[in-house]
């Protein structure tokens, strides 16, 4: 079992959520984020494609538990509705889940999922 987490621009959501609904995907958790660091191309009245060190910029996240055979479709179909081609797109990632148990009816590990 892994957990995907994508981070990626608030205003790609819905295309992502359509781009997840697609593949079958239709339960995930949501959270408004915000990044800080050195952002190239992100600017807040300067010059485009300087680098500033930005103050924080609100992104989206989510999280998704999947067996690792899906985990190169929930990938693909993240990046199909988080893409614009510009810098700041986001970021997709995936971690080992070493134990899950589902409260409502006991079903642990990928029976779970």
């Amino acid at each position: 079992m892994l957990k995907v987490e994508a981070v990626f621009r608030s205003t790609k959501l819905q295309q992502v959520k359509n781009e997840l609904e697609q593949i079958g995907i239709v339960s995930f958790s949501m959270f408004k984020v915000e990044i800080s660091g050195l952002s190239h191309g992100h600017t807040s009245g300067g010059r485009p494609g300087t680098f500033k060190t930005s103050a924080l910029i609100p992104k989206t996240k989510i999280e998704i538990i999947c067996k690792d055979k899906d985990v190169d479709a929930i990938t693909n179909a993240i990046s199909k509705g988080a893409k614009t081609g510009q810098t700041g797109d986001g970021i997709i990632y995936a971690c080992p889940i070493a134990h899950l148990t589902k409260i409502k009816n006991g079903k642990t590990g990928e029976h779970a999922v």
